[in-house]
């Protein structure tokens, strides 16, 4: 290992001293650049492709309509009340949806409106992209958005398609 502490040398010996410390160094930076010049790239072009998202994702919340009793137990449990619901119940005792809104200004992804529901309707996404130009489309209404990717939507027509075949 090279001492690198300075030394009290005059002269010559000084010099040679930190020529040879400087031709060190530039050979250790480059041994690392040479390094990773010959790995393989894990640059990922973007609006391409995609990186692959881990299972356990928290991205934008998914809500299922159908399965939802308006108990208001999300929005309760959200420690920073970024969910607003508004719903009534027609003659027949169903719910007729006005409004259930997530303000993604606030919403720091805690997930800790996913546990408390009991009929388990709100789901987080593995969609990421809420990119806008203007802050007020991020307060997201989860009626009229279905989080669905292009991938999903693809997918989607087949589901049916085999939920729709009689079984053999």
């Amino acid at each position: 290992m090279i001492d690198l502490r300075p030394r009290k040398a005059s002269g010559v010996n000084n010099w040679f001293t930190n020529v040879y410390r400087a031709v060190w160094t530039t050979c250790v930076g480059m041994s690392v650049t040479i390094k990773y010049m010959f790995s393989k790239s894990v640059t990922v072009q973007y609006p391409d492709e995609r990186s692959p998202v881990p299972d356990r994702y928290r991205g934008i919340h998914v809500l299922e309509q159908e399965k939802c009793i308006y108990c208001f137990m999300c929005a309760r449990a959200c420690p920073i009340d970024c969910i607003e619901m508004e719903a009534g119940r027609d003659e027949d005792k169903q719910l007729d949806w006005v409004k259930f809104t997530v303000d993604y200004n606030k919403c720091m992804f805690c997930e800790l409106c996913i546990y408390p529901c009991p009929e388990d309707c709100i789901h987080m996404s593995k969609e990421f992209a809420l990119v806008t130009e203007d802050r007020t489309e991020l307060d997201l209404d989860l009626l009229s958005w279905k989080g669905k990717t292009p991938e999903s939507e693809k997918t989607a027509p087949a589901d049916e398609a085999v939920a729709e075949t009689p079984e053999a």
